[in-house]
Formats: structure tokens, C-alpha cells, sequence
């Protein structure tokens, strides 16, 4: 009971954080390549201009955008 970590514990971990790897990182391929491809959409939203009715769909946007880049701003980086 000195808190060291046996080695089952220390395998379970390894096991742990592939797995998260390995989940997180098609995650982190499709925020990339949305962040990459969202600014595409604004453009039909703004060409006849910015109407009260299509506010809350641009503030979605830009919204989904900001997350897209802080999600997908490690792809590639290994």
C-alpha cells in the first residue's frame, strides 16, 4: 500500500490512453478539414446580406467554426 502503481495498473493506463488516441483522432481529422472548409459557407449567408433571420444561423457558424479549429488544431502534428 506505498502508492505505487503496479505494473497492471500501468499497462491498463497505456491501454487507456491508446484507445483514446485512437478515438480521438478521426475526431480531430474532421475538425481540421471542417475548419478548413466552413469559411466555404459564409459566403451564400453573406452575398445578399446579413438579415435578422439568418443571424442566429451566422453566429451557429461561426461558432461551429471557432470549435472545429480548437478541436482539429493538433492534426498532423504527430
Amino acid at each position: 500500500m506505498s502508492g505505487i502503481p503496479s505494473t497492471t495498473d500501468s499497462i491498463a493506463l497505456d491501454f487507456a490512453s491508446t484507445i483514446g488516441r485512437l478515438a480521438y483522432a478521426p475526431l480531430e481529422t474532421v475538425a481540421f478539414w471542417s475548419a478548413v472548409a466552413l469559411p466555404l459557407a459564409y459566403l451564400p449567408v453573406l452575398s445578399g446580406g446579413l438579415t435578422a433571420g439568418e443571424l442566429p444561423l451566422f453566429a451557429g457558424l461561426i461558432a461551429f467554426h471557432a470549435m472545429a479549429l480548437v478541436l482539429g488544431r493538433d492534426h498532423g502534428q504527430q
